[in-house]
């Protein structure tokens, strides 16, 4: 039996379709801006990790699409339901995508759903394997400056794989990172 009613509130329109209960919220100007989410509370490495997520887990329970990112909801079969879905995945992903700097994106492609580029996430600032571990560290110790690149851009590569370390668990003393990225800078 399929139970389905709609519940209109003054900023938002709740469906409910049988047991595949999802709620749309459509975004209105007095919510956070996207665009105040990606200045002030972007996701910058495993510094800030934590704390964003905590923020995008609220922004996404305010949008109630956080269902979306906790579990892998499938599409619908109706045509109604169907559009209704896609909706609120292209507007998590893009909450998500928003709330993320630009060289955290690209860990994020290909991923054509919420919980997919949650996970993504997850995975990268909360995984511990020792495998990981080792890669990482490698990666370090072999970023050197190529030619053409300027001091800031080669610096913020070093300065992610140091977060991606630390997000994990591994952390440097400051005179053994300085050391490290001395020792990459080119003769010139």
């Amino acid at each position: 039996m399929k139970a389905e009613f709609t519940i209109e509130e003054e900023n938002m329109s709740f469906y409910f379709v049988g047991e595949n209960e999802f709620a749309v919220s459509y975004f209105r100007a007095n919510k956070i801006s996207f665009y105040v989410l990606r200045l002030k509370y972007s996701l910058e490495g495993s510094s800030n990790y934590i704390s964003w997520k905590d923020m995008m887990e609220a922004v996404l329970e305010d949008n109630m699409l956080n269902e979306f990112v906790d579990e892998d909801i499938p599409k619908l079969a109706d045509p109604k339901d169907l559009a209704e879905w896609i909706k609120c995945v292209e507007k998590a992903r893009r909450i998500i995508l928003e709330g993320v700097r630009d060289h955290i994106v690209s860990n994020l492609h290909g991923k054509e759903t919420p919980f997919t580029m949650w996970k993504a996430l997850t995975n990268l600032f909360e995984n511990n394997s020792d495998h990981k571990k080792l890669a990482l560290k490698d990666k370090l110790k072999k970023i050197k400056m190529e030619k053409g690149d300027s001091i800031p851009k080669y610096l913020t590569k070093f300065t992610q794989c140091e977060d991606e370390l630390g997000s994990i668990g591994v952390r440097f003393s400051k005179d053994d990172m300085v050391s490290l990225a001395l020792l990459g800078l080119t003769k010139s």
